[in-house]
Formats: structure tokens, C-alpha cells, sequence
């Protein structure tokens, strides 16, 4: 840079930024938010800055980090509660370059340290929002006692503590509590709920809270879309010196954006994103949308990104531009996704083209190795429904998830070291891996077990129902299927079933 900038902090806002800065600082607390990463803070949190500006919205935001790993909340609180948005893309012909300094925290901690703040916001009878994104992998049940919940407790058993602490205190107040879980699940609302009800008898709680938490509390289905790849690491110092300051919170994120919500479209009076003219939509069912979404664009996404990352690729954009690469995920959508998707409303087609238009943006440096995270229980929401289909009709398995599946174990395929785990690409090049604890621990120990990566080695992972919610070794051509895959790999022998 050619002159050392400041970090970002209330001065570097300009008067009308300052008039939101102060009046969010100011604001009740309308929303608690469990998830501190880039997603919920280019789309969820963005959102409702455009509201305030619009004076749609008065509220404040309390955000607390799902994980006790306290980064990105440190930041926060070091930027005075602040960070940019930055969105480049193209809506239709038109190239877009905006940027927002966002502000619409009024309190950024972490639950996992500071419990008793946690509880205080329960309290806060101006609270009408819970939202989370946890990742697939943190909505999860997980048996835990009440006195150990906060240090022990999934973002499930936690929440269940808040909502209880707020009825003991607050009463059987009737005042509607939306609560949004944006992770990638399908029925999200509906799980989250029924976590909710088993923490609940876990936890001893009384009758009369389980109808407070069934009339008050409103679990909503709901589905996000934007593609927001983060932290610009590796062109930074432009956007510092274009923005005039450093932010270590910056992400980035293309133009397009959809919030579809299962729910009566009268709660916008609460949350009144779809009144400032964003698009949020209420529908009266998710099916189609949650399908179309998930199983292409999701999809596509799990399927390419550990093979990906296996062949020295270090961006989506850069995949879709290798000619080998576009071709194998242009011919699974055209004959193994897009075939699972019987009932539609929409022109299933043509979403497919518009994702693979938006993955080739030349702006968005979506890095694989973010997408990477919880990849096996990615590829157990977003992919499995469509080979489970496309066996049903085919009776045999679909040949290009194959291909995915049996680099997703690849890329398992992990040693410990001393910050985690890594695994060595086809070049010989170290990549990390990140996952639930549990899965990773499971893969390494199994890789450790089959010195030669043999047929039992692959029943073995794909027999693990803790992984895949099932077992997939009992379906017709898995075994087989992911086994000749490796074998076209390199490093492992199989024998034909």
C-alpha cells in the first residue's frame, strides 16, 4: 500500500453513517444471532442494515460465535462493532462494485465465555428474533445435562437454556419469537424444534413452558442464497487502499441474494426485510425452492470441491474455466442431478444455468477450502437424496457422484499435525481439512487401520451411519462404484464385487 491506513473504526464514517452507527449503538436488542461467519454477515446482517437505512427498521443485533473460538468477535469489538461489505458481480449486463460499512451490533461476544450475557439478552423483552448459522454439522442433538450446557451444549441445547431462562423470568410473555435456523437442512425450522422439545425433557423443564415454546415460538423453515466467499486474502491490500481503510472483517459476496421463508407473510411486520424492498419471500411451502437450491447449486458445489482441491484447484471460478472440470459437472447436472428432480414449479434448467453463471464470477474468489468445511455432511444433505433417487430409477448407482463420493474419501485420506489435520494432494501439496471433531477423528483412525485402502476399508466408511445418516454399503453399486474410483486414483486396491 502506498500509505499506512487506519483500521476500521466509527472515524472513518461519514455523518450519515454516523446517524445509523449511533442510533443501532442505541437500539433495543431485537435479534440474537448464533454465527459470527461471513454468510449471515454479507446476507442476514446486510439485509437489515438496508432496512435501517431506509428507516424500514429500528433495532439492534446481539451476536454471539457458535464455537469457542473468538476471532472474528475480538475483531468486531476491536473495529468498534463495524465492517464492510463489499458486492461484485453483474446483474444482468450490468457490472456491479457497492460497498457498505455495515453496523447493527450493539453487542458482539461469545456465549461459549461470557454465559451471563447470554442469559441477559434472554431477558430483554425487546427481543423478537433468534437466527443461527451453525453449519449442518452444529444443528445436531447432543445429550447434555442442564448444568453443563454451557460449556458442553450444541447450539440446540444452548438456545433450549435461553428460551427456558427467558420464560422463568419473563413469564408467559406473549410476544411472538421468530426464530430462524439458516443452516443447510431441509424442514430447518421443524429440526431445530424438535431439538428444542428433546432438550427440553432432558433438561426437566415444566408443562407450561413446552406451550409457551409451541404458542409463542416460531420455528420458520427457511432457505438462503448468496454466494459470499469472505475475506478477499488474496488481493487485500487493493481493497484497503480503494476503501481508504484496513478491515480484517471485510467479505466479499455477488449481487444476488434470496431468503425464501415457510411462514404466514404477515411476520414481515416483525422483520420487515420483504417492506424495504429486498428479496425475501414468504411462501407457503419450501419444497421446490429448498430442492432446486440444495441439490443444484449446493450440490454442485460439494461435488466439485474436494476433487478439486485433490487436482491443485484453489477457486471455484478457476474449476468451471478448466474445460475437464465444467464438462464433468455440466454432464452430472444434465444426467444425474437435474433427472432426480421430478416435481417442480420452476424451470429446473435454467436455475442450473444461472449457478453455473454465477460460479464462473470472475470477481467472487470463492475459495474451496471454505466450501470444504463439514464436506461429508454436506454431501450427506445435498447429494445423497439424488443418488438414493437415481438408484431407485436406474438401479445402479450414478457414475459421476461416484467420482465425488470417492474423492470426498480422498480427501479424508488425513494425517494429524500440529495444526489439525491435512491430507497431500495428487501433487504432493499439503490442503487442511475441517470438520466436526468426531468425523474427523473417524478418518483418520480408519486410514490409519487399512494400511492398503482396500474394499473393506471403502464398506467400512460408507457402512458409518454416523457420518451419512444411514448406511450406504447396502445400496446397490456404492461399494463398488466408490472403490473403481479410488482404484482410477492412485494409492488404494479394490476388488470388483
Amino acid at each position: 500500500m502506498s500509505k499506512e491506513l487506519r483500521n476500521l473504526n466509527i472515524e472513518c464514517l461519514n455523518e450519515e453513517q454516523r446517524k445509523i452507527y449511533d442510533k443501532v449503538t442505541n437500539s433495543p436488542i431485537k435479534i440474537m444471532q448464533v454465527g459470527e461467519g461471513n454468510f449471515l454477515m454479507s446476507f442476514f446482517d446486510w439485509m437489515v442494515y438496508q432496512a435501517i437505512k431506509m428507516g424500514k427498521y429500528d433495532g439492534s443485533i446481539a451476536l454471539t460465535c457458535p464455537l469457542n473460538y473468538n476471532k472474528k468477535i475480538d475483531l468486531l469489538n476491536e473495529q468498534d462493532k463495524l465492517y464492510t461489505v463489499i458486492q461484485r458481480g453483474f446483474k444482468g449486463d450490468t457490472e456491479v462494485y457497492e460497498n457498505d460499512i455495515v453496523s447493527v451490533f450493539s453487542k458482539v461476544y461469545n456465549y461459549n465465555k461470557e454465559w451471563d450475557t447470554f442469559m441477559n439478552i434472554a431477558e430483554q423483552e425487546s427481543l423478537e428474533v433468534i437466527i443461527s448459522n451453525t453449519t449442518e454439522a452444529g444443528l445436531a442433538y447432543k445429550e447434555v445435562k442442564l448444568e453443563e450446557v454451557s460449556t458442553e451444549g450444541l447450539y440446540p441445547a444452548k438456545l433450549t437454556a435461553f428460551l427456558m431462562h427467558r420464560f422463568n423470568v419473563l413469564g408467559n410473555i406473549s410476544k411472538k419469537l421468530l426464530i430462524f435456523p439458516c443452516e443447510l437442512v431441509a424442514e430447518n425450522g421443524k429440526v431445530l424444534k424438535t431439538f428444542v422439545e428433546k432438550h427440553s425433557n432432558d433438561f426437566g423443564a415444566s408443562e407450561e413452558f413446552k406451550a409457551w415454546v409451541n404458542e409463542n415460538c416460531v420455528f420458520l423453515n427457511n432457505l438462503v442464497d448468496r454466494i459470499v466467499p469472505g475475506f478477499p486474502s488474496a488481493n487485500e491490500d487493493e481493497y484497503f487502499e480503494n476503501l481508504g481503510y484496513k478491515d480484517g472483517a471485510l467479505s466479499m459476496c455477488e449481487p444476488y441474494f434470496l431468503w425464501a421463508i415457510e411462514g404466514d407473510k404477515e411476520l414481515d411486520n416483525i422483520l420487515p426485510l420483504n417492506a424495504s424492498g429486498l428479496n425475501v419471500q414468504w411462501l407457503e411451502s419450501l419444497k421446490d425452492t429448498q430442492l432446486l437450491k440444495v441439490r443444484i447449486l449446493n450440490g454442485s458445489h460439494t461435488l466439485i470441491t474436494p476433487l478439486s482441491i485433490l487436482k491443485g484447484f484453489k477457486q471455484v471460478d478457476e474449476v468451471i474455466e478448466n474445460d475437464e472440470m465444467k464438462a464433468f459437472l455440466n454432464e452430472t447436472l444434465e444426467n444425474e442431478i437435474l433427472p432426480s428432480l421430478k416435481n417442480k414449479t420452476g424451470n429446473k434448467e435454467e436455475f442450473a444455468s444461472t449457478v453455473l453463471s454465477r460460479f464462473r464470477n470472475p470477481h467472487i474468489m470463492h475459495k474451496l477450502e471454505s466450501i470444504s468445511m463439514n464436506s461429508v455432511s454436506k454431501f450427506a444433505n445435498r447429494l445423497w437424496p439424488t443418488v438414493k433417487t437415481y438408484i431407485e430409477d436406474n438401479n445402479k448407482a450414478p457414475k459421476n457422484i461416484m467420482v465425488g463420493l470417492a474423492g470426498l474419501i480422498k480427501f479424508y485420506q488425513i494425517e494429524k499435525n500440529e495444526s489439525g489435520y491435512a491430507g497431500k494432494d495428487f501433487n504432493g501439496s499439503e490442503y487442511k481439512v475441517f470438520d466436526n471433531p468426531e468425523v474427523l477423528e473417524f478418518m483418520y483412525n480408519v486410514n490409519k487401520k487399512y494400511e492398503v485402502k482396500n474394499e473393506e476399508y471403502v464398506r467400512e466408511i460408507l457402512s458409518e451411519t454416523k457420518l451419512w445418516g444411514e448406511d450406504l454399503s447396502v445400496y446397490n453399486g456404492m461399494v463398488d462404484g466408490v472403490c473403481q474410483n479410488l482404484k482410477n486414483m492412485g494409492n488404494i486396491v479394490c476388488v470388483n464385487l
